[in-house]
């Protein structure tokens, strides 16, 4: 078995673990170290996932930003409970988180919208996101109109556009060993703290 990595301790804390790997993830994953598969199941209980970027995280949980009308927004009304997935190919280490998405307040989602470029502020308005597109220039007028109608001004954040926190009550930390081998740890949320447990690879 490789014995060359730590392996992962079942008394650790899961946020502090947590900061560990993705600080080691920014160094060296080439693209979008941030990137996290997103699990969701609606009311018709047809899992759905699909790549989104998390925007902050702390103790209290992971926050994503989207259209609350897109096909995650409509299934988290639906159904909170999610799941998180974080591969980092570069580290050959995985975490998988399960909890619950809940809105972010309306300053949070407000000071973030305000700290992005001008275009996505735009997009956020031209995307009638999950909806069919009938063709790419049906979506480049809406660009172009929503700049004409902003120009010069502030451009508000869209009521329908927000931020979700998944408040975790599951993490489990991966990492990749000779053999398969795999070194598992899973932390569960309880009253008095978190519990963690080795699992078989």
């Amino acid at each position: 078995m490789n014995q060359t990595k730590q392996l992962i301790d079942i008394n650790e804390n899961p946020f502090v673990l947590f900061n560990k790997w993705f600080a080691e993830a920014k160094e060296k994953e080439m693209n979008d170290p941030n990137a996290m598969d997103l699990a969701t199941v609606g009311y018709n209980l047809r899992p759905s996932s699909r790549i989104v970027l998390l925007k902050s995280h702390d103790t209290s949980g992971f926050v994503f930003y989207t259209n609350l009308n897109s096909c995650k927004g409509i299934h988290i009304r639906e159904n909170a409970k999610v799941a998180l997935n974080f591969y980092w190919k570069s580290l050959l280490k995985q975490i998988r988180i399960e909890g619950i998405a809940k809105l972010v307040s309306d300053q949070e989602a407000n000071d973030y919208y305000n700290s992005i470029p001008e275009g996505s502020r735009i997009g956020a308005w031209a995307s009638n996101q999950s909806s069919e597109l009938m063709n790419r220039e049906e979506l480049e007028r809406n660009v172009q109109s929503y700049k004409k109608k902003y120009e010069g001004k502030t451009i508000p954040r869209p009521a329908y556009w927000s931020g979700f926190r998944v408040e975790p009550d599951l993490i489990e930390f991966w990492q990749h060993m000779q053999f398969r081998l795999h070194d598992r740890v899973e932390f569960t949320k309880y009253e008095k703290g978190w519990l963690g447990k080795n699992l078989y690879p």
